[in-house]
């Protein structure tokens, strides 16, 4: 028993690195995650940092600039493209034209597939927050201390509880038509619920309390602490652990591979 366990294992593994090279292969040339998850972010770090040249000194209370004051809305938005719109809609996408279940006759069961996919995401979410930090250091002139255990922290708790709303989307939705209906929705109220448009310091009321406990809001709340070497509030990261664990479940507990 023990000989063939040990000898599949590194089938099973060769197994996987091969589904995940196919699928970035295919990520390259459907370039959606490229296009939403880098490109938009990059896009509006362009807007912003040009905002800021024309907006010199500090925004009206806070010690950031413009450029600095957003980075980390940028960076949970790349997040947000990534888990809610690109990864859902792949997975939806399989499932609907059987390749879920074809995958599943196979020795790779789907659960590798959705991994691969996880894995794709995480890495562009990954070089989409480095390119909007690099840039807006190296080009818009902003100055991020990070508090690197914190900011980990946070970074991994912020693409959990986003990638684990984006599995429960791909769990539930039916089909393509309504996942991109969906998705575009879902994506569009985390941007606004991190403040792009209107960041909730200056709504104040319910409406911040919602923002600032909603899954975006927390993730740009402990971004914005942790980018600029403190700590982030308690609150904000609680918010995104409880989200993570009650996406996860509903995930878990409704993913259909067929």
């Amino acid at each position: 028993m023990t000989s063939v366990s040990v000898s599949e294992e590194p089938r099973a593994t060769g197994r996987f690195s091969e589904l995940l090279k196919f699928e970035g292969r295919l990520a390259l040339r459907e370039p959606t995650g490229l296009g939403m998850g880098i490109g938009v972010p990059t896009g509006l770090l362009v807007v912003f940092g040009l905002i800021g040249i024309f907006s010199p000194g500090k925004v009206p209370g806070t010690n950031l600039t413009v450029i600095e004051l957003y980075i980390p809305t940028l960076i949970v938005i790349a997040f947000a493209f990534l888990g809610i719109l690109v990864l859902p809609q792949t997975l939806v996408r399989y499932r609907e034209i059987g390749w879920l279940r074809r995958v599943s006759v196979t020795p790779v069961h789907p659960s590798r597939l959705l991994a691969a996919q996880s894995i794709i995401n995480l890495l562009l979410a990954v070089a989409s927050m480095l390119i909007i930090m690099l840039g807006g250091e190296l080009i818009f002139g902003a100055s991020i201390n990070v508090d690197i255990p914190y900011f980990v922290l946070s970074v991994v708790l912020s693409i959990a509880v986003l990638f684990s709303l984006g599995l429960v989307v791909a769990a539930l939705i039916p089909s393509q038509s309504v996942a991109t209906g969906v998705c575009g929705g879902l994506v569009f109220l985390m941007m606004f619920l991190a403040g792009l448009w209107v960041p909730p310091e200056t709504v104040g009321g319910t409406l911040a309390t919602i923002m600032y406990y909603s899954p975006a809001g927390a993730s740009v709340q402990a971004l914005v602490y942790s980018s600029f070497n403190s700590a982030p509030p308690y609150t904000a990261l609680a918010t995104m652990a409880v989200y993570t664990f009650i996406f996860a479940y509903l995930a878990t507990r409704y993913f259909r591979w067929e």
